[in-house]
Formats: C-alpha cells, structure tokens, sequence
C-alpha cells in the first residue's frame, strides 16, 4: 500500500523544508516531496506535525545493542538486532564481525551473510558485514582478542568472503604491516571498502594506503597510532587524502566533543560518518558482552575490558546524533548527513539511500523537539512509533 507522511519539517538532506508531505508507493520507493505533494487517494496517511522527518540512520559500524550481538553463529540473533534498532531511528546497518579465532569467525560471517540483503519484517535492513581485522596491528588491536590478529593473507580474505557469501562490504587494514598492500589490492579488487584502522602506521605509510585504495578510517584516533606534532600519524594522512572518509564515535567516551568539532572542521561534513561501535549492551541500564575469553562490563556508560580498555560503545546512533547537535559540531541537517547521506555513499548506496528525493528508499526517521525518535519507516512501512509525540 502506498503512504504519505505530511504536515512535518523534511531534511531531505540537501534542503530543509518546514512544513511537506513524503509519499511513497507500495514497493518502498518515495515518489514526491514538496509541499504541493498529492497524495493518492488510497495512500494511508501518517500525520506529522511537530516531527523532523530525516533519511534513516546508517551505522556502519556497529558489533550489537539491546543485549543481542551481530557476532553470532545464531541468524536469529542478527535478526532481533535489526528489529530492536528501529527503534534507535537505524534503517540500515552492517553487522560488524571479529572473532576469538578464524574458524569461529568463519560461522559469524556465514550467519550474518545468510542474513544480509534480505527483507525483515519489522526490522532495520541489514546492508552486509564489517569484518574488523584480522589483518591489523597486534600493538594496536585495542580490545580485540589477539588470537584474532593475523597476518595479511589473500587467502584467509577469500575464505572469509565465501562464507559470508559476498556480503563483506567494509574491512579494516594496518598498511604497514608485510603484505598488506597486496591484500589491499585485492579487496579494493573485490568492491570490498577498505578501512585503515587498528593502525601504527606512520603519516607516510597511512598516505600511501590512501594513494593505494584505501578510502576510510576505522573510528578516528581509536586504535592507532596517535597525533604528535612531528608525526602527525594516519589520522592527519587522511585529512590530507581528499576521497577518505572518517569514522567518528561522537559519544564522549572514545572522542572529546572537541575533537570532533576540530576533525568537523578540517573535514567538512560529507566526508564523516557517525558510527557507534556499539556492543551488546548498548542501551541498555548494564551488562556484560563476551569479547573472546574476556568480558567487558557496561558500567557508568563505558564498556570496559577488566583493564580498563574500551571495548566498543554504549551509545546508540540516535544519541550520537543528538550530542553533535548538543556539542555544537554541526547542526541537525549536517549530523543527518553524517549519520546517513555520506554512509550511504561509503557502501555505494547513493542512488538509492541517504535522501528524502523521488525514487530513493522511503527508508525514514521521525524526531521530535528534543531528537528523540518518535517513528521509524523501513521501504515504506511503519516499523517504529513511539507513545505520545504530537505536543
């Protein structure tokens, strides 16, 4: 059936407009914007006044929420992730993979492959995998288990890939590792993004990636060697490398709110993506997630290793969202390009994801006056609504 949602402000995110109508037909597609759009006769309509109506968030970088973790043998578990995300304002995802070793990660890629680009009744659509490693640094894994750290090898990246039936999207790489920039070529090769992160290169080793096909950064300044004034290290590389893009965990735990401001600024908005990074736990009061042999605890809105390292997010993409808002980094048009319009592009989804314009996905998020998510459509069908939110 198709659906109109009228009478709210639209981010489309090229142009705001205060008071429109969104219609889109039976097959998920929207097919008018604008505040003169007609609606069918029977199209069922959702009233939108008091709302902001924006493309649906994009996390690309995301291990699980909720108590459910993408890094499962179980595809069901996947499934309920997508289904419990909706309601952070996510329309789309990918499952990000690391494992205690390569057979187990071999059943994660394999049950989040078996999942990916399928419909899900009720559910975020699930846009393929990240696998985070294995061929990264061992100095700077950060939190993930060593036995998962290996050396570049094409093919261990062939095995992976099968397993997960092509659905490997996005992968992370240490370049400066022997190696690596052969398997980068392959990657790049196999329409496989490649990510420098869990990283000690230096500024020209993280330069050279970039000239090589690399094209992100796996959460800016986590996992790498860091900034110094007499090396600047990858971070700055990718600065310097006009077609990367840049992972930010803008939750105040892996980021300062000046640091993202600083990196807005040097970059612009089209060339970041708000990512969470966030694990089982997420959203919820507390709780434990299983990293390897070790287990991190959600305590005070961190996610710790007994250590003390961070092991991955608590935030959700609609609270990240709101703090580059809060934090005075970009305003809301802006952060909704962040969070959706640049990772659409990132996965070669532009055409059809990221924007509120005839013939993209009627993949959307409605927030209220305070950018909480009041509801959330998939392909057109109304997944998510909150209680009361018309005020």
């Amino acid at each position: 059936m198709s659906g109109v949602i009228r009478g709210a402000r639209i981010l489309t995110p090229e142009e705001s407009m205060e008071t429109g109508t969104v219609v889109f037909d039976g097959a998920g597609r929207i097919t008018a914007v604008g505040s003169d759009a007609e609606p069918p006769p029977s199209a069922e309509i959702t009233e939108g006044r008091g709302l902001t109506l924006a493309p649906g968030f994009i996390d690309l970088h995301v291990h699980g929420g909720g108590g459910f973790s993408l890094a499962t043998e179980d595809s069901s578990e996947i499934e309920s992730y997508a289904r419990w995300v909706i309601s952070r304002g996510v329309t789309g995802f990918l499952a990000t993979v690391f494992a205690s070793d390569f057979d187990e990660a071999l059943a994660f890629v394999g049950a989040a492959g078996y999942v990916s680009d399928q419909r899900h009744e009720g559910a975020a659509e699930i846009l393929g995998i990240n696998l985070e490693g294995p061929f990264v640094n061992p100095q700077r894994r950060g939190a993930l288990p060593e036995s998962w750290v290996r050396a570049p090898n094409p093919v261990e990246l062939a095995a992976l890939s099968n397993a997960s039936e092509g659905s490997i999207k996005l992968t992370t790489l240490a370049p400066e590792i022997p190696n690596a920039g052969r398997l980068l070529q392959i990657a790049h090769q196999d329409r496989i993004v490649v990510a420098i992160g869990h990283t000690d290169a230096t500024y020209e080793e993280a330069l050279g990636a970039f000239e090589g096909g690399a094209s992100h950064v796996t959460h800016a300044f986590n996992g790498m060697r860091p900034f110094h004034h007499r090396d600047p290290g990858p971070v700055l590389a990718a600065i310097d490398s006009p077609n990367v893009t840049l992972e930010l965990i803008a939750d105040g735990v892996h980021l300062h709110p000046a640091t993202v401001r600083s990196i807005r600024r040097a970059v612009g908005t089209d060339r970041i993506t708000l990512v969470s990074d966030a694990v089982a736990p997420a959203g919820l009061d507390s709780g434990v997630f299983q990293l390897g042999s070790e287990k991190a605890r959600l305590t005070a809105g961190r996610v710790l290793l007994p250590d003390g390292t961070i092991a991955g997010g608590a935030s959700t993409m609609d609270r990240i969202v709101r703090n580059v808002v809060e934090w005075g980094v970009a305003g809301l048009t802006d952060a909704v390009r962040m969070a959706s319009t640049v990772p659409a592009r990132v996965l070669g989804l532009s055409e059809r994801k990221g924007r509120i314009v005839p013939g993209y996905d009627a993949d959307l998020v409605a927030l209220d006056s305070d950018l909480n998510v009041a509801m959330t459509w998939v392909a057109g069908r109304l997944v998510y609504t909150r209680g009361e939110h018309f005020n």
